[in-house]
């Protein structure tokens, strides 16, 4: 999806360099939670990783990206009316989207419900998201398809587009954590908490001073920028070419 508009980011890092002596690659993912292309996007990577030799040896770390960061409630109006009213999309353009991401879903048993979807803000999800990052780095699960930040941020976009679930609801993401076995206790701090906000805001900020203008964004070893929708084979590649350049002075 194309966006409009490190501090966690730098714990995973330095985590990945000191706590997990084996980490060959760090992958940075800017992305949304409710853009259907980050959802796609982040179910891709875990694929990729799933069937990748090395994956114990590749640590992603999840930053946030708002779409619409001025959003503080949800509406009681329906996505595609939103996104031609207040954003400015043609008819023809959301048909035509949606129409694209309704037939790549049913390639791999998504069923997009676009008709459903509650439009709501998504910094609550967000902050659930940097809690199961630090749930990840607490149990020494940062690396691999299987991260508890991986599988919330799935659980998350699958509530919002396939249940029409609103995600900014604190009982919706207690129950997508719990549905991983994160503890809900993680969530209900990261919610209380004005530093999972101040997270969020920083992941947002450097994702804009980094000038991302697709959605998702990956960032291999602070080296190789990847932007916008990659098929599970072009990811696979990808990651096959970080591992073999990691380390390299390029």
């Amino acid at each position: 999806m194309r966006a409009r508009g490190f501090s966690s980011g730098l714990s995973c890092y330095v985590h990945s360099l000191l706590s997990q002596g084996g980490t060959l690659v760090h992958i940075d993912v800017w992305a949304e939670l409710s853009c259907p292309w980050c959802y796609l996007g982040i179910r891709h990577l875990r694929r990729a990783l799933a069937e990748f030799p090395h994956a114990t040896q590749v640590e992603v770390c999840l930053h946030a990206f708002l779409l619409e960061a001025e959003l503080d409630h949800a509406l009681d109006v329906p996505r595609k009316v939103h996104r031609i009213e207040d954003l400015g999309e043609s008819l023809d353009e959301v048909l035509a989207e949606d129409a694209r991401l309704e037939k790549l879903g049913r390639a791999e048993g998504i069923v997009f419900d676009f008709d459903h979807a509650i439009v709501a803000p998504t910094t609550s999800a967000h902050r659930a998201v940097a809690a199961a990052t630090d749930f990840d780095l607490v149990n020494d699960t940062s690396c691999g398809a299987d991260t508890s930040a991986l599988k919330l941020a799935e659980a998350i976009g699958r509530a919002y587009f396939e249940m029409a679930l609103d995600i900014s609801d604190p009982d919706v993401l207690i129950g997508c954590a719990q549905d991983i076995g994160m503890p809900a206790e993680y969530v209900v701090e990261a919610l209380a908490s004005s530093e999972y906000a101040s997270r969020v805001f920083s992941d947002f900020q450097i994702g804009i001073q980094m000038g991302i203008g697709c959605l998702p964004t990956y960032l291999f070893d602070r080296r190789f920028v990847v932007e916008d929708h990659q098929t599970v084979t072009a990811l696979s590649n990808i990651l096959a070419t970080a591992y073999e350049n990691s380390g390299k002075d390029l």
